[in-house]
């Protein structure tokens, strides 16, 4: 009689946490659209040639730039605990439990072999309990000027920071992040700044922008840039 109170006790306890975590979150599946191209074995590329059957006649799907080793995912809110997941490279898809709520972001970043920053993709979405969401979330390549030989540069006496950057390509920069320390600390950079009154100039061999601000020199300064993709890695702010 005992155990079978204790197992009918165990089944409600179950229950209740299983419908409790249905009710406070939502089921999220992202789908970033690139992903690792299957090649078929020997038998596969026979078959290939002889056969019509539909599945080896379906769309090829975007591949993975060649240089990204590892998707990440990062799923942040203010009413919550950041999430990270490692999305598989050959489905470049995942499926999980998402906390219910308002303004959950979804960033997608595609790492290169040394560990920076090369791809990216981001969403802002409410979640409602329960709820089955699928999201395909466009990436793109993140905009790091040190990949095009740049560099990033303060000069005080001209109240301005410029930023160059050789390549022909116009990434769109929505905007630019500062974090700072004080000189000669060992502490960690901290967020400093948005800075979105950017202008910006191209010819033939490279892209600059140019940012006025006035910065307090005791201070030590990371920047990033941010375009619809998401954020590129931190690097060195110069001081002239």
């Amino acid at each position: 009689m005992k155990r079978h109170t204790v197992l009918i006790i165990a089944i409600m306890v179950i229950a209740t946490i299983v419908s409790c975590s249905y009710e406070n979150t939502a089921t999220v599946t992202i789908d970033t659209g690139i992903r690792q191209q299957a090649h078929l074995n020997w038998f596969g590329r026979v078959l290939a040639l002889l056969s019509f059957s539909q599945p080896l006649q379906a769309d090829p799907v975007p591949g993975l730039p060649y240089s990204i080793t590892q998707i990440k995912l990062f799923i942040k809110a203010s009413d919550m605990e950041t999430i990270e997941e490692s999305i598989p490279l050959d489905t470049g898809k995942i499926t999980l439990e998402v906390p219910a709520g308002s303004q959950r972001t979804f960033e997608v970043v595609g790492y290169d072999e040394s560990g920076y920053r090369y791809y990216g993709g981001i969403t802002t979405v409410d979640l409602s309990p329960g709820q089955e969401v699928n999201l395909n979330i466009e990436m793109g390549e993140l905009f790091d000027f040190t990949r095009y030989d740049g560099s990033a540069s303060y000069y005080q006496s001209q109240n301005q920071i410029i930023i160059t950057a050789y390549t022909q390509i116009n990434p769109n920069v929505i905007a630019f992040k500062l974090y700072r320390k004080p000189v000669g600390s060992n502490f960690a950079e901290e967020y400093y700044t948005t800075l979105t009154n950017i202008q910006f100039t191209m010819d033939q061999y490279s892209i600059t922008y140019t940012i006025p601000a006035t910065l307090d020199l005791n201070y030590n300064y990371l920047i990033l840039s941010v375009t619809r993709y998401g954020e590129s890695d931190r690097r060195q702010l110069n001081i002239y």
